[in-house]
């Protein structure tokens, strides 16, 4: 990633600081550096994006609408939840057994074009893996419907080709 370079797709599981609030048995601080909603709306996520732009952002119940907050912050409109994944694993919650775990999709100007697939499925169960790790096959369905978008992933903890990664994790899977 470079600071000049601007992307059509931009792919992202922040770094949720929790507190108190605990993911299945464990605090995220103790897997990674995490970071505030304040430190969050201090990426320039807006000048990183082309006129024409997606922003595809991982989030959990407790931060849902604190993520629309904070993209909103960044100038984009919040258009859908673009994807849900059931762990199959539920976890404790304050009110049900949480077991899913969300990818909103907000827009900078209209969708990029050229576009690909139209008939992705928005629904994924799969088991869950390592802390944190989300399913590769929620990347490859972006891929489906921005095959030619420049893309990049952020908090990225692989490198994938075809994608511009950025974190300080990114060959931890």
């Amino acid at each position: 990633m470079t600071e000049e370079k601007k992307y059509d797709i931009i792919y992202m599981d922040p770094p949720w600081k929790y507190n108190d609030r605990m993911l299945s048995g464990s605090k995220a601080e103790d897997h990674y550096p995490t970071m505030t909603s304040a430190e969050l709306k201090e990426l320039p996520i807006f000048t990183m994006m082309n006129n024409n732009s997606l922003l595809y952002m991982w989030t959990t119940n407790p931060y849902m609408e604190e993520s629309i907050q904070i993209a909103s912050h960044w100038g984009l409109t919040f258009k859908t939840v673009a994807f849900v994944w059931d762990k199959q694993r539920p976890t404790t919650g304050h009110y049900t057994m949480g077991s899913c775990e969300f990818v909103l999709v907000f827009k900078k100007g209209k969708i990029p074009q050229p576009r690909g697939a139209r008939n992705v499925r928005q629904f994924l169960s799969e088991k869950r893996r390592e802390h944190s790790r989300k399913p590769d096959e929620i990347r490859s369905r972006i891929e489906q419907m921005h095959p030619t978008q420049t893309k990049l992933e952020m908090f990225a903890r692989t490198s994938t080709e075809g994608w511009d990664v950025w974190g300080n994790e990114t060959d931890k899977f």
